[in-house]
């Protein structure tokens, strides 16, 4: 198939422009850099290079910005488009850009999609669309719900327009939840959620350890040790997103995510070990014990995470069981071994040290 994937130079498009790649397709790319197009282009094996055409655009803008050339190399010539652009943001000051390009972008996506006359249009969402509930479902939310931030709302806003588009082309949704390193290698190309985690944890024992006789102290974080975080390999995603390809039924919704999340106590077990950092300790947000220094300014980068951290969400994965049956694949089992593997393949890149 000839495919369409904005949002190619991100973490998740990388993998899953590569996959479609080793699956015999050919792409077209959007990007907005020059130089992030020219890197990924580079990052394609020799062999693949004459199947990836890269396209300067931009989401925000009517017809994605594409030059008139560019127009013409895909107008009637892609089967499907995969749309993964989006602004991730949960700073409250970003709502503008983060509704413009998560709400508009979509939107002139879709526009895009019809005029060149696409017939599939698989939309990558995020599990939290759920907003502030904690009971999810495969299923379109009333967006007049309550969103612990804007990027929640605007994810979920896209997925009402994505299903309205439905009388003109076939279209599937996919709600990842919290995507972390690839299964096999731990590479991450990203500082969010987990590895924003990660990050502050390696600042905080940097900091402590300039402090004699530190290995003796303990360290704490406010997070409910009981709760589930639902990680989910971005390899994993890729293969949900593949198979949707030819197999998601039209107007459906995907979980992408993971079936028996660990807890947030096996989640720190995991980064003490890799970071060796054994004094490091969990306390509840409840607890009335009052913080270093050093442990004030990490939970201070971290408060945008609280939402997040106290409470256990549930996303059922009917659909994308059933979905990864028909291309003779099982839904993901993530034990200890495997997330301690992730997290150490990621923490020997440099973006991390």
């Amino acid at each position: 198939m000839n495919i369409l994937v904005t949002g190619a130079t991100g973490f998740l498009g990388k993998k899953l422009s590569q996959d479609l790649v080793n699956e015999g397709h050919t792409l077209f790319l959007l990007a907005r850099n020059e130089q992030k197009a020219s890197q990924l282009l580079q990052s394609f094996a020799d062999k693949d290079k004459s199947k990836i055409h890269m396209v300067m655009g931009d989401v925000s803008k009517p017809g994605l910005g594409l030059t008139q050339q560019d127009l013409q190399r895909v107008q009637h010539k892609i089967d499907a488009v995969y749309h993964l652009a989006a602004y991730l943001s949960f700073d409250p000051a970003h709502k503008s850009q983060t509704f413009m390009v998560n709400v508009d972008g979509t939107k002139n996506t879709l526009l895009f999609a019809e005029g060149i006359g696409a017939s599939r249009f698989i939309y990558v969402s995020t599990a939290y669309t759920v907003g502030k509930e904690v009971a999810g479902k495969e299923e379109l939310y009333n967006p007049k719900r309550s969103f612990v931030n804007h990027y929640e709302e605007s994810k979920c806003l896209a997925e009402h327009l994505v299903v309205s588009h439905s009388d003109k082309m076939e279209v599937v949704i996919v709600r990842p939840s919290i995507i972390i390193g690839d299964s096999r290698t731990g590479e991450a190309d990203t500082n969010f959620g987990l590895y924003g985690l990660l990050k502050g944890l390696c600042v905080l024992k940097r900091r402590a350890s300039r402090t004699a006789g530190w290995q003796n102290q303990k360290y704490r974080i406010r997070l409910d040790v009981n709760v589930q975080t639902n990680l989910v390999p971005v390899d994993y995603v890729t293969s949900v997103l593949v198979a949707a390809l030819t197999h998601a039924q039209n107007k459906t919704i995907y979980h992408a995510s993971n079936p028996a999340p660990p807890t947030q106590e096996l989640v720190i077990e995991c980064i003490k070990e890799v970071l060796d950092f054994p004094n490091l300790q969990a306390i509840p947000y409840e607890s009335g014990e009052s913080l270093s220094e050093e442990e004030k300014v990490f939970h201070a980068s971290m408060g945008i995470f609280k939402e997040y951290f106290t409470r256990t969400l549930h996303f059922p994965t009917d659909n994308t069981r059933d979905l990864l049956r028909k291309v003779n694949r099982s839904e993901l089992e993530m034990n200890k071994a495997l997330l301690t593997s992730i997290i150490r393949g990621y923490q020997k890149q440099p973006v991390l040290t």
